[in-house]
């Protein structure tokens, strides 16, 4: 691939994820620089996300660090499908959405894990 239009997607692609990483984007963006994280596109530009492999005593699981884009539902499927050849017990990702999350993932199986509560503390 051209190397200035494959910078061209990555500049997209952090540019479509930002608004799911917050203010974790500098960080994630380091992860990915040191190997930690994978920053994948899927449909020639159409998808990206953020992957993460976390090992644990008795498995490995998939995270879902980030996603942005068009048309999710088929490239959600293709890495449910990549991660099961791959060994993965399960796939895990934290949303700001977890309504239309579980809507759209639950031809997939997700349900809710845990829940997460938030105090920003002022001055």
């Amino acid at each position: 691939m051209d190397v200035c239009k494959q910078e061209t997607q990555i500049s997209r692609a952090w540019e479509l994820l930002a608004p799911a990483l917050g203010d974790d984007l500098r960080i994630i963006q380091s992860e990915v620089c040191r190997g930690e994280c994978q920053l994948l596109s899927w449909g020639g530009g159409e998808f990206f996300t953020v992957l993460r492999e976390e090992q644990f005593t008795e498995y490995r699981e998939l995270v879902l660090v980030a996603a942005a884009g068009k048309n999710s539902m088929p490239y959600l499927h293709e890495i449910h499908r990549r991660a099961k050849l791959a060994g993965f017990k399960s796939i895990r990702l934290h949303t700001s959405r977890p309504a239309s999350m579980l809507r759209m993932g639950k031809s997939l199986g997700y349900a809710p894990a845990e829940t997460i509560l938030r105090a920003v503390l002022n001055g």
